[in-house]
């Protein structure tokens, strides 16, 4: 069964929600502003705090709802029963995109993840993003837990809403599957791990790591995206001392969340602690 709205949905409601989750999150109806306006805009970032990187492919599985699905018939897989969603993988004879996942997760442990939702349907889902709760009614699985691709057929990771544990088919594999909660802790602990860092080291740090897995055509045209965001961020206290840092930060974040997304097909925030709470927002 289909779902009744579209991964590109999912993923916009995922990364709006984890954004309006957070304490200082924007409290009215989300916008959805194209490249230059989200330049203009901007997030809230803090230059003199430390910040981890998030990175998200969006999957959209498909809602199997008979005992006749495979994995119940004829595999047996434990923890499985219908209903049951089935998340699809990219065919390693036509993309590179898992290969280059796992090289990412291998520069950034534990920030790299496929996203995929267990609303069972536009309702649910539709329910969850009006409580802001879409990254939570989500799974996430590392790449690297469901390990190389054995062939060039299609493969999928099977799974249930709450499970610690999911299936990578065709031939069975255990998948570890963690959800949101434990990976704000272990972003929290990274945060604590890092604290001495500014935000300008770590988006210097991500770069670094980043541009040798983007393909060179788009590293060549790294100019010309740079351009597209105007250095000077719409209602910016000009008179701030630190306003000509923050529109720096934020003019490389974005460049840098246009270039893994075209470059490599992942969503990237940038987590910060709140400054009285150890908690964890997103710019």
């Amino acid at each position: 069964m289909k779902l009744g709205f579209t991964e590109f949905s999912y993923g916009y409601a995922f990364t709006e929600n984890l954004i309006r989750s957070s304490a200082s999150g924007p409290a009215s109806a989300p916008v959805f502003p194209n490249l230059v306006q989200e330049a203009k805009l901007g997030y809230d970032v803090r230059i003199d705090m430390p910040g981890s990187p998030l990175f998200f492919q969006f999957k959209l599985p498909e809602l199997m709802v008979r005992d006749t699905a495979r994995e119940i018939a004829q595999l047996g897989l434990a923890g499985l029963s219908t209903p049951f969603f089935r998340m699809p993988l990219m065919r390693r004879d036509l993309s590179d995109q898992h290969a280059h996942l796992m090289q990412l997760e291998a520069k950034f442990p534990g920030a790299v993840y496929y996203a995929s939702p267990t609303c069972e349907s536009s309702a649910a889902f539709n329910a969850a993003y009006a409580l802001a709760q879409v990254h939570t009614s989500s799974v996430l699985i590392s790449p690297r837990a469901i390990g190389p691709l054995p062939d060039d057929k299609s493969h999928v990771v099977s799974y249930v809403a709450g499970a610690t544990i999911a299936w990578r088919c065709s031939e069975p594999k255990k998948v570890k599957v963690a959800d949101f909660a434990a990976i704000s802790n272990a972003v929290t602990e990274r945060l604590a791990q890092n604290s001495d860092e500014s935000l300008e080291e770590t988006v210097g740090q991500v770069r670094e790591k980043v541009w040798p897995l983007v393909p060179e055509g788009l590293r060549g045209a790294e100019n010309a995206i740079r351009d597209r965001f105007p250095i000077a961020l719409e209602g910016a206290d000009a008179g701030a001392e630190e306003d000509p840092r923050i529109r720096k930060v934020t003019r490389e974040i974005l460049v840098l969340r246009e270039v893994v997304r075209v470059g490599l097909g992942v969503d990237f925030v940038i987590a910060q602690p709140r400054e009285h709470k150890k908690e964890v927002e997103t710019s």
